[in-house]
């Protein structure tokens, strides 16, 4: 199988010859060519080497184009971005642009083709997509409303305002949400399938009340039926930390895939999941990833696996790669898939 159609029959909750291997690398891209995480994402060609070398080292079943993945829309409506030019720290966001509903005149939409380094990412989408859409599906990293929303205003005052001034609150989230498809179209535009990044929407921080009042009906009426009328057929809304208490509200919104993080439910999600066939990402722990050593990354790794046997819309990655990880860490969790592969054939 092609790795575009090993993870299309996963999404089918149909057999493939093995599990997707899915990690998540982003900083750590540059890392694997010797750049520093502020010098990748702002470097069409830098973006470009990372990815080939990514796809490369690690044999991932579906690249993101994307490195600081909150930024890049929050920039290019105004924020103003930290970068880090004598470290490999991870660009971020030095202060919120509005406080309230009176700083709202100053946010218009912000054009793909032009603003910030939205061009750089999607000139890389369209580059790879050329190259490599036919193998497999690449995917361009879009910020959620919630996220964008928190970069835009701050979490502590969104949260506030999500009690006192709900209206207002659902004012600037449609408004995130129109970005989201701004940016997540112009990805369709060029071949290349949008993913949703939204975990500063996870009920460890904004609480279920947050997702269900305000997220899951701008999902489900706005956003992802608006990426599916542009063409998107894959459509992941990944949420970190532990969604255990709003699995149902996420199946509900219609995206096509989700994430079980390492902190939440994994046999609630394998339930819920299969009962509503929709596929699911399971993570190995990100510090476990980070620290090793291999032998316990690849026993969590058989383990989630394990856990996962009946459902058969399933991938494996693990949360977020540090830019300094060992590649070997992220391998023996790719090692675990291959290995329970070869067992099941034989």
């Amino acid at each position: 199988m092609t790795k575009r159609e090993r993870v299309e029959a996963v999404y089918r909750l149909e057999k493939a010859d093995r599990i997707p291997f899915v990690p998540a690398i982003y900083e750590h891209k540059g890392a694997l060519i010797g750049k520093s995480p502020s010098e990748i994402c702002r470097n069409a060609d830098y973006l470009y080497a990372g990815l080939k070398r990514e796809a490369e080292l690690y044999d991932a079943d579906m690249l993101v184009i994307g490195i600081d993945v909150y930024n890049v829309e929050a920039e290019a409506l105004g924020c103003k971005v930290v970068y880090f030019e004598d470290s490999n720290e991870v660009p971020a966001i030095a202060d919120p642009l509005i406080t309230g509903p009176a700083d709202f005149g100053r946010l218009g939409l912000p054009d793909p083709s032009k603003d910030g380094r939205m061009p750089i990412y999607l000139e890389v989408a369209e580059k790879l997509g050329k190259e490599l859409g036919s193998e497999m599906i690449l995917r361009g990293a879009v910020t959620g409303p919630f996220s964008l929303a928190t970069s835009l205003m701050g979490l502590e005052k969104l949260l506030i305002a999500s009690v006192e001034e709900p209206d207002w609150v659902e004012t600037l989230l449609a408004f995130c949400a129109q970005v989201t498809l701004l940016f997540g179209k112009a990805f369709l535009a060029r071949g290349v399938e949008p993913i949703i990044f939204d975990s500063q929407a996870t009920p460890q921080v904004a609480s279920p009340r947050v997702f269900r009042q305000f997220l899951k009906p701008l999902y489900r009426d706005v956003v992802i039926p608006e990426l599916k009328a542009a063409g998107g057929r894959y459509l992941p809304l990944i949420i970190g930390g532990n969604t255990t208490s709003i699995i149902d509200d996420l199946i509900a919104t219609g995206a096509t895939q989700f994430l079980s993080d390492r902190p939440a439910n994994l046999a609630k999600w394998c339930e819920k999941g299969l009962a509503a066939r929709v596929p699911v990402r399971a993570n190995v722990d990100a510090r476990l990833v980070h620290s090793g050593p291999v032998a316990a990354i690849r026993e969590q790794a058989m383990e989630i696996l394990s856990g996962f046997s009946n459902h058969p819309g399933f991938l494996l990655g693990c949360g977020v790669v540090a830019y300094d990880c060992p590649p070997e860490h992220p391998l023996a969790i790719l090692d675990a898939i291959k290995d329970v592969a070869h067992g099941a054939a034989s």
